[in-house]
């Protein structure tokens, strides 16, 4: 069962963005992005040790991150913006014929209860066919995962009707360079709810994490 969903709408007339809030709201593509390599040498060599999986990890430790980042909770809604408490995530799921669907999942401070629902939902839609999407769910991220492309550069498909803020963030083919393990990822964020300044306290407190 997903968790109750808690959030606080914004006083945007007070809001010590709101002049650039109003500005990239009409943008006709107010989503940016930047992509990054991490360094994931001691959290791989943790799940190598304790037969921990590592797409689990590091899923686990960037939403962690991610709900440390205020502007990672923003969402626009009804030409509100809403901050939600906690937010969880979706995640592109390979089926077995090939196609793909998303797995929608929350947030738990408790890695094994995370691991254990995360894998109950991923496995679920497995078994499922189509494309199922809910446009209700806001507090999430758009998570989506490359294992085949160690990437430089990533960009998406966006619809028009994409003015709900949610973050999307994108892993490749980890790497092996000098002793280290790298790990691609993209961020892409809308310009009217986060800065340049969010995403990199994204990516430190993730970082962070990630050598613990």
């Amino acid at each position: 069962m997903k968790k109750e969903v808690s959030y606080n709408q914004v006083n945007t007339l007070n809001w010590k963005r709101q002049a650039h809030y109003d500005f990239f709201r009409s943008f006709e593509k107010p989503f940016w992005g930047v992509t990054t390599q991490l360094n994931c040498t001691k959290a791989f060599a943790y799940c190598k040790t304790y037969n921990v999986s590592f797409f689990c990890y590091y899923l686990y430790l960037s939403l962690q991150a991610a709900n440390e980042v205020q502007a990672f909770r923003y969402r626009i809604h009804d030409n509100n913006v809403l901050e939600y408490y906690e937010i969880g995530g979706s995640i592109t799921v390979i089926r077995p014929d090939e196609t793909f669907g998303f797995a929608y999942f929350d947030f738990y401070d408790e890695f094994e209860r995370f691991q254990v629902e995360l894998k109950k939902q991923i496995n679920l839609e497995k078994q499922s066919r189509g494309l199922q999407t809910d446009a209700n769910c806001r507090d999430v991220i758009h998570y989506s995962v490359l294992p085949y492309i160690s990437f430089t550069q990533m960009e998406h498909a966006l619809y028009g009707g994409q003015d709900n803020g949610i973050p999307k963030i994108t892993f490749g083919k980890y790497l092996f360079q000098n002793d280290q393990i790298l790990l691609p990822m993209s961020i892409h964020v809308h310009h009217a709810l986060c800065d340049g300044v969010d995403v990199g306290k994204f990516v430190t407190t993730f970082q962070g994490y990630l050598e613990m």
